[in-house]
């Protein structure tokens, strides 16, 4: 009788020593460094962030984003204006009685039939501002056809005689050709002599220490590039010296309250010399004094 032959069963330190060798492998080294950690590949990425900044900001700087920007701000003005049902009509200003009209209308760049929706009112507010005469402006739309402008002219101090012409100036010695005398342009101080409005404000000053005087004063000429001479209502002329204008103004304003002297015959005071005083009487049939 035969017997099958038993299995060979492993033995069971021949099985540990098999577990314990697996258990004991090293653990797998990762080679190489992390993405971020390879110098090249950093270097490339700071490059490309680099010139993608310098770029945009050399873009920027030559007026490319702008120029883009502006593109498609027209594109849109010219979508909306082709779809909708407000066209201009009509502009409308308030406040006006120096600027002339035509240049108001070149400040807003608009045309009969454009879209009262599609005009930049902002923009339009800027150009009028930059008119010299023009203080501050403001643009609005009055649907459905009409654009409403509203300025702050500056106010004119004095006319300016220059030759045949006759330009208002304001207190800072900004000039403007006016297409029409305002209201009471007849009662501002007329100014003559080339370089007369860069002045006006020195005259001013000047004439803020002798109010009296001020009330009285019709003209005054801008002589040499250097010195006034005031011509009053009744035609007497006052030379005024180029240094210490202001004590000798105060110094005739004491002797005419002592003396009459602006009241009087006299056509000429001359101040100019500091310590001596000069009259000189008015001819019979003499024209009044002023700008020429």
């Amino acid at each position: 009788m035969t017997t099958a032959p038993k299995k060979a069963t492993p033995k069971a330190g021949t099985a540990r020593r098999d577990y314990d060798r697996r258990k004991k492998r090293a653990p797998i080294r990762k080679s190489g460094r992390p993405f971020w950690r390879q110098p090249l590949l950093l270097g490339v990425i700071v490059l490309l962030l680099g010139c993608g900044g310098g770029g945009g900001w050399w873009a920027w700087h030559e007026g490319w984003l702008v120029e883009a920007q502006n593109r498609i701000d027209a594109a849109s003005r010219a979508v909306v204006g082709a779809i909708t049902p407000f066209k201009l009509a009509d502009v409308t200003v308030e406040g006006r009685d120096y600027v002339e009209r035509s240049a108001i209308l070149a400040a807003l760049n608009v045309s009969r039939g454009d879209s009262l929706l599609g005009i930049d009112l902002q923009a339009s507010r800027r150009r009028l501002e930059a008119i010299d005469w023009v203080e501050w402006a403001t643009v609005e739309r009055r649907l459905p056809d009409t654009l409403y402008v509203i300025l702050k002219e500056r106010r004119a101090v004095a006319i300016w005689q220059n030759g045949n012409e006759y330009t208002l100036i304001d207190k800072n010695g900004r000039t403007v050709r006016a297409s029409r005398m305002p209201p009471g342009a007849e009662s501002l101080l007329l100014l003559g002599g080339p370089g007369a409005p860069e002045h006006v404000g020195d005259l001013l000053l000047l004439l803020t220490y002798e109010p009296a005087v001020s009330r009285q004063l019709r003209a005054a000429v801008w002589v040499g590039q250097r010195r006034w001479n005031l011509v009053l209502n009744n035609g007497v002329e006052i030379w005024l010296p180029e240094e210490d204008a202001v004590a000798a103004l105060q110094q005739l304003a004491k002797l005419d309250g002592q003396h009459k002297l602006l009241s009087r015959e006299f056509g000429v005071v001359d101040l100019r010399l500091p310590d001596k005083l000069y009259l000189r009487k008015r001819n019979t049939g003499e024209p009044t004094p002023g700008p020429a």
